[in-house]
């Protein structure tokens, strides 16, 4: 479902965006200023870089489509309802057995397959060709948590919102996948920067914070 709707505030287009996934699906549906976005394969995180400007945006995979994160409301479908699993090294998701809400990052049908992509970024622009996406904020219901997971099966948090800020490095000209854990239903506020080291001039360029806006579907 890609649906447009007329709201501005967190709060407001997280109403509006309950009130949208109880409708029947539909493919797009257009009548204001954000879009939905909740299913298919999605860069939340998609990084460009042209005259000498760091750009943070969505980019929708499914119809070659970006957005300013400001104009886009991402939702985790009830579908995506699972519970914490086993095993001590999940412990910062909960007690075993909790309900939680998971983009996964493998692709499951119906549910948003969530990631980050610097493929309009080219190698040698960046020192290292490495660039730093950091999770400064998260504000909602619940935790949320972001992690990786190898493949014994052990997971690396890359953001826990009960433990502040996190960061990881992303290559350049490439892309990835990763888990979005929320604990809770409800709307959720995720403040987000990228920087890197421009390989020319040794500067650090920034994004700057940008907020991405999520609803959780009970």
């Amino acid at each position: 479902m890609r649906t447009i709707a007329k709201y501005s505030t967190v709060a407001a287009a997280a109403a509006a965006v309950l009130a949208v996934v109880a409708a029947p699906a539909a493919s797009q549906e257009t009548s204001g200023t954000f879009t939905v976005l909740d299913q298919g394969h999605v860069d939340v995180f998609g990084l460009a870089y042209e005259n000498g400007e760091l750009d943070l945006h969505v980019h929708d995979e499914e119809t070659a489509t970006e957005y300013a994160p400001s104009e886009v409301v991402l939702a985790a479908v009830p579908e995506s309802k699972t519970t914490v699993p086993a095993g001590a090294e999940y412990d910062f998701l909960g007690e075993e057995g909790d309900e939680m809400w998971l983009l996964s990052d493998t692709h499951v049908e119906g549910v948003l397959f969530a990631g980050w992509g610097t493929e309009e970024i080219a190698a040698g622009d960046f020192a290292d060709d490495t660039l730093t996406i950091t999770v400064h904020d998260a504000s909602g219901r619940g935790d949320v948590d972001l992690y990786t997971v190898d493949g014994f099966g052990t997971p690396d948090v890359l953001f826990d919102s009960d433990a502040g800020a996190g960061s990881w490095d992303v290559g350049a000209a490439s892309h990835g996948h990763l888990n979005w854990a929320f604990s809770e239903p409800g709307a959720y506020q995720l403040t987000v920067e990228a920087e890197g080291v421009d390989a020319a001039t040794g500067e650090t360029v920034s994004t700057g914070e940008v907020d991405y806006c999520f609803w959780v579907q009970a």
